[in-house]
Formats: C-alpha cells, sequence, structure tokens
C-alpha cells in the first residue's frame, strides 16, 4: 500500500511516469562523472550504462503498477472474511474458544477481529492455560485496559 503523502493520490500512470524521470535523473547523476561526450568511447560507456540501469528499474515500474492497481479495500475485505470464518461466533464449537468478553469488545469497537485472533493465539500458547483467560491476555498483550475488561465483565453479567 502505497503511503507517500506526494504520490498517493497520483494515477498509475503519473507514478510510472514519475519513475521513469527520476531513473533519468539517476542516470544522468551516474554519467556525469563518466563525462559525456560524442567522442565515441566515453558515449559507449554512458549508453551501456544507460541500458543496464533501465533494465535494472524496469521492475520497479512494474512493482509501481501492481501496487496501483491492488485493491487494498477488496484485500481487507478478503482477510475480514477469512477471519470472520475462521472465528465464527456462532458456531459451536468456537463458543467454548471465544470468550463473551471479545465478542463485547468487537461491539464496543476496543478490539478488531485480527485482535482477537490474535489473543486466542496467545492463549493456545500460554503453558498455564487454566487461569489465564481471554481478559488477563487482553491486559497483558495491552489490548485492553483493566478498566476496559471490568466494564466488559460488568456488562457480560448484565447480558447473562
Amino acid at each position: 500500500m502505497n503511503t507517500n503523502k506526494t504520490t498517493k493520490k497520483f494515477s498509475a500512470e503519473k507514478k510510472t511516469a514519475l519513475c521513469i524521470v527520476m531513473s533519468m535523473f539517476y542516470f544522468a547523476m551516474l554519467a556525469y562523472p563518466f563525462g559525456v561526450s560524442v567522442e565515441g568511447y566515453v558515449w559507449q560507456k554512458v549508453l551501456i550504462a544507460a541500458v543496464i540501469f533501465f533494465a535494472i528499474s524496469i521492475p520497479a515500474w512494474i512493482i509501481n503498477l501492481k501496487r496501483e492497481f491492488y485493491d487494498v479495500q477488496q484485500s481487507e475485505g478478503t482477510v475480514e472474511e477469512l477471519l470472520e470464518n475462521e472465528l465464527d461466533v456462532h458456531a459451536p464449537e468456537n463458543m467454548a474458544n471465544i470468550s463473551r468478553i471479545g465478542e463485547l469488545a468487537r461491539i464496543q469497537k476496543w478490539l478488531t477481529l485480527e485482535d482477537i485472533a490474535q489473543i486466542l493465539f496467545c492463549q493456545s500458547g500460554e503453558s498455564d492455560k487454566s487461569d489465564k483467560k481471554f481478559g488477563q491476555i487482553a491486559i497483558k498483550r495491552n489490548y485492553l485496559t483493566p478498566q476496559q475488561v471490568e466494564n466488559l465483565l460488568n456488562m457480560q453479567s448484565s447480558h447473562s
């Protein structure tokens, strides 16, 4: 994903043109110490360097075009769908793993599906599973504050 504020709003064509212009600029910087002249030998070295440099920079143009046309929203949606399928809160086999606190925190928008998945992963990796609850791990891993967990426990007891 392009996070550069300068080029973020450029179209793919503008980004590719910018990349080509910058490649020419870098080529000029490389050619300057050799001294560009029409006297043959130096000129041939510069042309060979130019061909090599442009051949090296072509993958950058391709990557730039691929990044531009890569649909970020679709990819985020795909990740959401994968996690939704992975963490189906209505599936009976997952009800034991997904705590009600996680669901309530997601409703409150304190946790995302990725956060819940990470907390559950950490919970499964703990050696002492019996006394490590979802809320404790969320606090330990700085996903939630103790006050948020307390609020979620109060919400959980009021819903039950």
